[in-house]
């Protein structure tokens, strides 16, 4: 154990008992500090517990300081300053370890003059037998200490004691810390607004009775940085005469809890709290996550700490601020009407975006400062539009104040990257200088000379980048723009940054035609689910709900769920961003709790639901409900949330945000009349079908969907989709441009092993004659391209290490390499 870490563990009045034993030691010409010299320097101190508690035993301390020093006189200045350097004997080393072990007995966190005076009598030394005789034992002591002490546990740094005579310290000076000083010493970040809010609390503090505000908000709208608020107004002076002067104390709530071990150990420290805070004339105390105390209680009881609150919350010379949010506040204090009357709630919105822009605008002069970049107001705008769009499950202004911090922490760390080669350019010149010195020591002048141009050559590059670096760090020419912004938030979400940036608007136009080439024969649904993004990636459509929402139509085999993960990928970045439900598994009311999760009381009800918490990982997902038609009608209640509001309340009461998603729906209602279609269906390869004619029949079939549609399934569902979506059955020709891109799937995946594949057009035949039919659609080509070409290229790869380009043939009812 380090002298430090000693000495921070140590009472005020330790402190002084240990500077008069140098003293002393010094005084009587001792090399080394001994026992005695402590014993004699608590003994010295009349303020310490240690020698108040002897002389309450009749302890003659005159007579004991003359058995120990002899007739020798001492005078000793008392000084609470960090001891000087002085040296310990191996005894009294030992005298401070069994300090520290008697503190830790009594489970006190200091160390005191008492604790001191235990580590002496514990000792077998002569002169602890000749302190028995004078009517100090360690037993006798420690009885005295427990009778006439007592302690408010939980103290971090100083004894506090009450006892007759006895120093009174301040509990709330080491578990919290004056919120007025840190805004009078300029470590408080701006409030920006809020002024409607802040003179609400005022008027509840100028109150005579239940003078108790408690700001209810949700997390990250700024509660603490308006208390915060209020104090700067306090150290300025901008508050009614009553607050004047007054100390908002934040309370460390970790603090309360630490070393509190048995039962009503936090009570007890709540307790002298409020004491402290009743005494003081001027203390404003603040709890920030109050509820945190209010559920705190130790293993064997329940808390009592809200019955200790509710009586001097009553009172005229107790103030106190609350913080938490609406849950908890909905949680621990609706519920207990008592408590809850005894604090006026004031209610702290998020802000809008237009004064979370402000806020940022305040706070850029100090992050610009912290990270020694520039800041674009741009960025600025930025970071707060893409986290409001982006970032549901969070609020503003913390969100966006995250965001942009991050992006200026990135920004800051690539331009000193930049200079990383000046270090390297250091330690090779400080090489070159350790050659020449010693080639100079040898008289190698030649050798030394030659090293000496290397040192100036060195030199002149280190200066050069020296100068690069100053005047960049001078002129902050570092700046942080959109596209940094764009950056840290596509790092936070997932989603690609051709969808964020400056890109998107091309890449939205293009949509249409690059799905096209993923997905077959379906122009007329691919249009109209672009067409319906486009509007949400605008602003056109409401933004209170999903993206986009749709009810795809058509057999099995055609590419509704290829569509969905097409989607996913071009729109998130990855196919797994596709949540897949099949509603088949959904056909009993109670399958409602599968989707959200059980209530409480229920089995599994802290597991959550399949969907719910899926779209917590994945808020930017689309959602795919398969089948939608076999779902129980409860379950279709849960969609009609969605679709309207875009949230959804799970099992356990919290609400998760839907707006950043795309609903899709599936059904095989209609599946029949559209395979029967000559112009939807099976037989649309013929040349004389004219495009007029493909659209009017395409008109005439949604409309006498939409009449089946309408006895199957809730208007109000269907009235709620941004559109049906009909897909029109396949045709060969569809079939045969599928196979062609499993094939260069195929060919991505051998790639890495320098292997290509081609087939012929008889294959291709051959292929699609195998795996598409009028019931399935193209959904048996996958299994088909596997077991005919897949399996005979294994085959090869096996027999043969052959690289470069493998075509395959069909003859004779047999696949054969060519």
């Amino acid at each position: 154990m380090t002298k430090k870490h000693i000495f921070k563990r140590l009472s005020v009045n330790a402190r002084v008992s240990l500077r008069n034993s140098s003293l002393i030691a010094e005084h009587l010409k001792s090399r080394l500090v001994q026992p005695e010299h402590i014993l004699v320097g608590i003994l010295l101190n009349d303020n310490s517990l240690a020698t108040r508690l002897l002389k309450d035993m009749d302890c003659n301390i005159k007579e004991v300081v003359t058995k120990l020093l002899g007739a020798v006189d001492i005078d000793i200045t008392v000084s609470v300053d960090t001891p000087r350097e002085v040296k310990f004997s191996a005894k009294s080393r030992d005298v401070l370890r069994r300090a520290f072990d008697w503190s830790q007995k009594y489970s006190h966190v200091y160390v005191g003059s008492e604790h001191l005076l235990l580590g002496i009598l514990d000792l077998e030394e002569p002169f602890v037998d000749d302190l028995i005789g004078m009517g100090i034992e360690i037993k006798r002591f420690q009885k005295h200490l427990s009778e006439h002490a007592t302690y408010p546990l939980g103290v971090l740094a100083k004894p506090q004691v009450s006892f007759t005579g006895a120093e009174q310290g301040k509990i709330l000076d080491v578990i919290g810390y004056d919120l007025v000083q840190l805004a009078k010493a300029g470590k408080l970040d701006p409030l920006v607004g809020r002024e409607d809010e802040l003179s609400a609390i005022i008027k509840v503090l100028s109150r005579r009775r239940k003078n108790n505000p408690i700001v209810i908000g949700d997390a990250g709208v700024g509660k603490t940085v308006l208390i915060e608020g209020l104090a700067q107004k306090i150290a300025q002076g901008r508050v009614p005469p009553s607050l004047k002067d007054m100390k908002i104390v934040s309370l460390d709530v970790a603090s309360i809890m630490a070393g509190s071990r048995m039962r009503g150990d936090v009570e007890e420290k709540v307790l002298e709290i409020v004491n402290e805070v009743v005494e003081s004339t001027n203390t404003i105390l603040f709890i920030d996550e109050i509820h945190t105390i209010l559920t705190s209680s130790m293993p064997g009881g329940s808390s009592e700490i809200a019955s200790i609150l509710k009586p001097a919350l009553l009172r005229d010379n107790f103030r106190c601020i609350g913080a938490t949010t609406t849950d908890d506040y909905s949680a621990y204090f609706e519920s207990d009407n008592a408590l809850a009357r005894r604090f006026q709630p004031i209610v702290l919105k998020e802000p809008t975006l237009d004064e979370s822009i402000q806020i940022l605008k305040n706070l850029k002069p100090i992050l610009e400062a912290h990270h020694n970049i520039n800041i674009s107001d741009v960025a600025v705008e930025l970071a707060v539009t893409l986290s409001d769009r982006y970032i549901s499950d969070r609020y503003l202004p913390d969100k966006a104040i995250d965001l942009l911090d991050e992006a200026s922490a990135t920004k800051r760390l690539s331009v000193e990257g930049e200079y990383e080669s000046l270090s390297t350019l250091m330690a090779k010149l400080r090489g070159v200088q350790k050659a020449k010195k010693e080639y100079i020591l040898q008289g190698r002048m030649k050798m030394a000379e030659k090293y000496k141009k290397r040192e100036d050559a060195l030199n002149k590059k280190v200066k050069s980048l020296e100068k690069e670096r100053d005047e960049s760090k001078r002129e902050k020419s570092s700046e942080v723009n959109a596209e940094d912004i764009r950056v840290v938030i596509s790092d936070w979400t997932g989603i690609p940054l051709n969808t964020l940036g400056s890109k998107e608007k091309s890449a939205l136009l293009k949509l249409d035609a690059k799905i096209n080439k993923l997905v077959i024969g379906q122009h007329e649904a691919v249009e109209s689910v672009v067409s319906a993004i486009k509007r949400a990636r605008v602003g056109i459509s409401d933004v209170s709900r999903p993206w986009a929402s749709f009810l795809f139509l058509g057999p099995t085999g055609v590419g509704k769920t290829e569509l969905a993960k097409v989607l996913a990928k071009e729109l998130f970045g990855k196919e797994d961003r596709l949540i897949q439900i099949d509603m088949s598994e959904m056909m009993e009311m109670h399958s409602v709790s599968k989707l959200i999760g059980s209530p409480p009381g229920y089995v599994g009800y802290q597991e959550g639901g399949w969907l719910t918490e899926s779209v917590k990982r994945n808020p930017h997902s689309v959602i795919l409900f398969d089948e939608i038609e076999k779902a129980h009608a409860d379950v279709l209640n849960i969609l009609l949330q969605i679709l309207e509001y875009g949230h959804l309340t799970d099992g356990r009461g919290r609400k998760v945000n839907f707006k950043n998603t795309i609903v899709i729906m599936t059904s095989n209602i209609g599946a029949e009349e559209i395979s029967r279609d000559k112009v939807l269906g099976f037989g649309t390869d013929s040349p004389t079908t004219e495009e007029s004619d493909s659209e009017k029949a395409y008109g005439a079939m949604k409309s006498e969907l939409m009449s089946e549609l309408r006895r199957t399934l809730r208007p109000e569902l269907l009235n709620r989709l941004d559109d049906i979506v009909i897909f029109r059955a396949l045709s060969l020709v569809d079939a045969k441009k599928i196979t062609k891109l499993l094939l260069e799937e195929l060919n991505e995946r051998l790639a890495s092993q320098g292997v290509s594949v081609s087939i012929t057009n008889t294959l291709l035949s051959h292929i699609v004659k195998e795996g598409f039919s009028e019931e399935y659609g193209a959904r048996p080509i996958r299994r088909v391209v596997q077991d005919v070409v897949e399996s005979a290229i294994a085959d090869k790869l096996l027999q043969s290490e052959k690289k470069g380009e493998l075509k395959l043939d069909f003859v004779d009812g047999e696949v054969v390499f060519k």
